[in-house]
């Protein structure tokens, strides 16, 4: 459990810049870290600290975390030197388009793993149309979300896709834990009492 932990706090040292930027921009794409990134962080700050003893369970959190954070944040940070020359502003234009890309990619997934039947064709022309918006940077129709969950309705077909993907899981293992991701703001209409 250590080269986990140790590869983690590698993972931060190389890549806190970048999640902070994201943040700073509220991009989408910190939204789909943030969850993930704040439970193993919390693990390793309870491990460190020997509040927190490590088991089989949270091994296998921290592992599949990792592995996500891995996977889709080296994908984020292709996109920004290939496709925009490190300019976090200019990344900041496709946000939505890439975190379309990333939850497509979330989907196949989901689907390879449950072994599901699903339309492939369709989900490859969806991603490749995605990965052309961002390649020749077109203008993002505001309609693009529609478009993604319409054709994620086609790729899964008859089947009952009841998706419950890495970030979902790790909003319901944050709440286990005991950490807050969100903070509710109380709206007071009128005077204050």
């Amino acid at each position: 459990m250590d080269a986990l932990l140790n590869e983690f706090k590698s993972w931060k040292k190389e890549n806190q810049p970048l999640y902070l930027d994201l943040k700073a921009h509220e991009s989408l794409l910190f939204d789909r870290f943030y969850p993930v990134f704040t439970v193993l962080d919390h693990i390793l700050q309870e491990t460190t600290a020997k509040r927190m003893k490590l088991d089989s369970d949270l091994i296998k959190i921290f592992d599949v975390g990792l592995a996500f954070l891995n996977d889709q944040f080296e994908s984020c940070k292709i996109y920004l030197s290939t496709n925009f020359h490190n300019d976090i502003h200019e990344l900041m234009k496709f946000d939505s388009v890439i975190n379309y890309v990333l939850f497509a990619e979330d989907v196949r997934y989901e689907l390879e793993e449950k072994q599901r039947k699903y339309d492939k064709d369709t989900l490859d022309k969806l991603c490749d149309k995605l990965e052309n918006i961002i390649d020749k940077q077109l203008s993002v129709d505001g309609n693009l979300g529609l478009y993604v969950d319409e054709q994620i309705r086609v790729i899964c077909g008859d089947n009952e896709l009841d998706f419950y993907g890495i970030i979902d899981i790790f909003s319901d293992i944050a709440d286990t834990l005991g950490i807050t991701l969100y903070e509710d703001e109380e709206i007071v209409i009128g005077k204050d009492i």
